[in-house]
């Protein structure tokens, strides 16, 4: 979901990982990351609670400590009430020095942004949703993301076997190496299904079309 939500600004995903939820698990993947990728996106963490190791794992892997972020337990006092206040309230604990809140109206408690590295404390569809849209406007306002031309695909069906259309896909890669094509199968006996992906439809469809041309009439059908 949170891919295809990154295509749709333009932003392609280098890699997809799920990490154990332990500190080490969260900080040895933040810093293989942070220094390789543009942008590092946390989720699937259950918020800010005990048993969430999620931004002390980012803490970690920056080399800084979690302190107390005053302004960030304000948000939490006025969501849960007075029983969050004082010091020893862990859930106020932020990576110190690094951290940056991105303010939503729309959202009860802020996101949360270290350096390259944003936190989003979505466990499911909606919230990711949600927060994803909040996140936009917030990058359309004040830039925090860079909003570029988005990802656009064709689909083809055939039942040509893999061996038959490999060597021609192989061909098309290289010609077309601003666009990704691939293959793959729904299901062992299901029809083969080969993806054009990329930002120039004109290229996507001169692409498929040199595809279809190298086989008799009807071998290929768009999935719309």
């Amino acid at each position: 979901m949170l891919c295809k939500k990154l295509h749709s600004i333009g932003w392609a995903v280098s890699r997809v990982t799920v990490t154990r939820n332990d500190i080490d698990s969260v900080a040895e993947e933040v810093e293989r990351r942070k220094s390789t990728d543009d942008m590092v996106f946390l989720f699937g963490g259950i918020g800010p609670l005990h048993s969430d190791v999620t931004v002390a794992g980012v803490a970690k892997a920056f080399g800084v400590r979690m302190a107390p972020d005053e302004e960030f337990e304000e948000h939490l006092r006025h969501l849960i009430g007075e029983k969050c206040s004082g010091d020893k309230n862990e859930m106020a604990l932020l990576p110190e020095g690094i951290t940056e809140l991105l303010h939503h109206e729309q959202l009860p408690v802020p996101l949360i942004k270290c350096h390259n590295v944003i936190v989003l404390t979505a466990t499911n569809v909606v919230e990711l949703d949600w927060q994803w849209d909040c996140l936009i406007e917030l990058a359309k306002s004040n830039g925090i993301l860079e909003l570029m031309d988005p990802f656009v695909s064709k689909c083809f069906a055939t039942t040509l076997s893999d061996v038959e259309v490999a060597q021609p896909l192989s061909k098309l890669c290289a010609q077309f190496p601003d666009l990704y094509i691939g293959g793959y199968r729904e299901s062992r006996e299901g029809p083969l299904i080969i993806t054009f992906e990329g930002k120039d439809l004109s290229r996507i469809e001169a692409a498929s079309r040199s595809l279809c041309e190298k086989f008799h009439p009807g071998a290929f059908s768009e999935i719309k």
